[in-house]
């Protein structure tokens, strides 16, 4: 497995090399022709807290996990154990996803397809859409630093393909929703000057070890009306606890669970709010 700057480094030489304005628009065109979107939003404003399932064939800490994935089939049980949406990892090179995963999630069940992936261009979210995702999610790390500040977006003739600005315009141009997954208060910061419509605070640290205290400091800094995931807990008495904070969604990481999903679904469902 590469490291995650050779990661980041493969996806910007993927999707942010030079094509042609056909090119470009061939793949515009695709997005919105794809059938109508599933809403993420829907999910995240209902009263119960939602559960998002994360199937993974690889991750950056422990390699290869499920090289057999069947992404299409997890997607038809999960939804069946209770699941609220679904996050593919389209990205490649750490975790071994692909286009075909999102395709595959997309008609295996009904739920709101989310794509995980380091998205660096809106070629990358046009290619997204056209393969049936309903939603991004992708790291804030990517553009806390890079983005254009609003005195240079204004002389410049629209905003960079490779801005977070420009892939949150083409996003909501195809009907498909943003979450921006954030870790710290510097990221945070970042994410509520943006246009995205969803926060995932992200418990994991550099080493893939899990501390849901990410969750409860930074939530304490979202303004109201902000939907929230949190990903990865590490104790079921968590859950209630997240719920009763304000998260409004759990997102259930394969890479971090021991059982399967399908089966960390029986058990986080049937937890009450008042557990």
């Amino acid at each position: 497995m590469s490291d995650l700057s050779d990661a980041i480094d493969a996806a910007r030489r993927t999707w942010t090399s030079e094509g042609t304005a056909d090119e470009l628009d061939t793949l515009r065109s695709a997005a919105a022709d794809a059938p109508a979107a599933r809403s993420l939003a829907e999910v995240l404003s209902e009263d119960v807290l939602g559960l998002i399932v994360e199937p993974k064939r690889a991750t950056r800490q422990r390699g290869t996990i499920n090289p057999t994935l069947d992404v299409a089939a997890v997607a038809g049980e999960c939804e069946q154990a209770g699941a609220s949406a679904m996050s593919v990892v389209s990205e490649p090179h750490l975790s071994g996803g692909s286009l075909d995963d999102v395709r595959a999630a997309r008609t295996g069940s009904e739920l709101p397809v989310i794509a995980r992936d380091f998205v660096v261009d809106v070629r990358q979210v046009y290619a997204l859409r056209a393969a049936g995702a309903d939603a991004l999610l992708t790291p804030a790390s990517l553009y806390v630093g890079r983005e254009p500040s609003a005195e240079e977006l204004a002389q410049l003739d629209g905003a960079p393909s490779d801005s977070l600005t420009a892939i949150v315009q083409a996003a909501h141009a195809v009907g498909m929703e943003v979450v921006l997954s954030v870790q710290t208060e510097e990221e945070l910061e970042f994410a509520l000057e943006t246009d995205v419509d969803a926060l995932n605070i992200d418990n994991r640290d550099a080493s893939g070890a899990v501390d849901v205290e990410c969750t409860f400091d930074l939530l304490a800094q979202v303004p109201v009306g902000w939907p929230v995931i949190s990903e990865s807990i590490d104790a079921l008495d968590q859950v209630a606890k997240l719920h009763r904070a304000g998260v409004d969604a759990l997102l259930l990481d394969e890479g971090h669970l021991d059982t399967g999903l399908s089966s960390a679904l029986a058990v986080y469902a049937d937890l009450a709010l008042d557990h």
